[in-house]
């Protein structure tokens, strides 16, 4: 598997070597120096699907702008796309990993609870547990535990929250700042004592 460096290094040959087909080579360039900067916070394996990626889409994309295209809508180059799309999947990663790395296995959320794994289990089914799903592993955000106790209206704020299809976006939702919570992460609102604003908050996610 290719490490950063020399990932960084092709995504960098790449742009070189599209003169050709963008005239954009300076914008580019940052583009890919950017997504380079993106793959030093990702494992090998990560880094392989990013590459993947970017090369699949500079594959597929066409090479000239389709003649149905309306004059108003832009086109960009395949390899303008193609660092987009890598792009946005590498922050994707990197906000998984962290997640991840904050978070706790069922075997460990076991032992915190004094329970079984079939306990954790069970409870994560039945909406008692914040839990996510990464590589076929459930893993459960630290931060939903004090001590051995969940902080208090969590559970109330997850259950408000819309279907469970998204679980990582609904997890990191506690985590990013939330309009409806004057720019306070639901999590600080949370530990504030804020419970019921946090749940109501929670109830209009997805909402236009």
């Amino acid at each position: 598997m290719a490490c950063a460096a020399t990932t960084g290094r092709r995504l960098r040959w790449y742009a070189d070597n599209q003169r050709h087909y963008t005239g954009q080579v300076p914008t580019l360039t940052d583009r890919l120096a950017h997504l380079a900067d993106l793959l030093d916070y990702l494992s090998a394996e990560d880094r392989r699907l990013v590459e993947d990626a970017y090369l699949r889409t500079v594959a597929t994309a066409p090479r000239h702008r389709p003649t149905s295209l309306h004059p108003s809508v832009r086109s960009h180059p395949p390899e303008v796309a193609a660092t987009a799309v890598a792009s946005g999947l590498a922050r994707e990663l990197r906000t998984r990993r962290a997640l991840v790395e904050d978070s706790w296995s069922t075997r460990e959320v076991a032992d915190l609870l004094g329970i079984s794994p079939q306990g954790v289990t069970k409870r994560r089914t039945k909406a008692n547990l914040l839990a996510f799903l990464d590589r076929g592993d459930w893993r459960y955000p630290r931060w939903q535990f004090t001590g051995s106790a969940l902080l208090p209206g969590v559970l109330d704020a997850w259950k408000a929250l819309p279907g469970k299809h998204d679980a990582l976006g609904l997890v990191r939702w506690f985590t990013l700042p939330a309009r409806a919570l004057d720019d306070a992460t639901p999590l600080e609102r949370l530990r504030a004592g804020a419970l019921a604003e946090v749940a109501d908050a929670a109830s209009y996610v997805g909402s236009p």
